[in-house]
């Protein structure tokens, strides 16, 4: 899989499922500026509290086709591994497919991701341990130094002034 940084604005994510899992890929895409849909019959405190603070929508139902027509990213996510992969036999070609339960049957996964200033690092281990992932990104956020975190931001400036001053 190629490792790619997706831009998400004004783009619809569906997530299909309303557990812990569900929520935290809810929590790592409510940070970014797209439109979010939770269908699942059942939440736990974590997705309600989400729902709650970035007033996403809510579908209090299980998943059907209709639901997933119109995603650009679809985060199959439920307790039910034939309906997760459901989701992605049923998904269109050009929609994006992140399935929890099976991550090979989908054509995304979803990195774990450190963030620190301009600095942005995903890790994967491309489905085989989720645990590991979370362990190899703790390792490499500890080698950010701030001063390179703080020196890339002014970089970064410098080259968003010099780009306004040769339009």
């Amino acid at each position: 899989m190629l490792p790619v940084h997706l831009d998400l604005t004004n783009k619809h994510v569906l997530i299909a499922g309303g557990g812990r899992i569900a929520a935290r890929r809810t929590s790592a895409l409510c940070m970014e500026p797209c439109s979010i849909t939770i269908v699942s019959p059942d939440i736990c405190d974590e997705m309600e509290d989400l729902i709650e603070t970035y007033e996403l929508t809510w579908k209090k139902k299980k998943v059907e086709a209709e639901d997933v027509k119109d995603a650009f990213l679809i985060v199959a996510a439920t307790d039910d591994p034939s309906v997760n992969e459901w989701m992605t036999q049923s998904a269109l070609p050009h929609q994006l497919v992140n399935c929890v339960s099976q991550s090979e049957l989908g054509n995304v996964i979803v990195p774990k991701v450190v963030r620190a200033g301009k600095v942005t690092i995903s890790v994967s281990t491309s489905g085989a341990s989720p645990a590991r992932t979370k362990q190899l990104a703790e390792a490499i956020e500890t080698l950010l130094e701030q001063e390179d975190v703080d020196a890339l931001d002014e970089l970064y400036i410098e080259r968003k002034k010099r780009q306004r001053k040769s339009r």
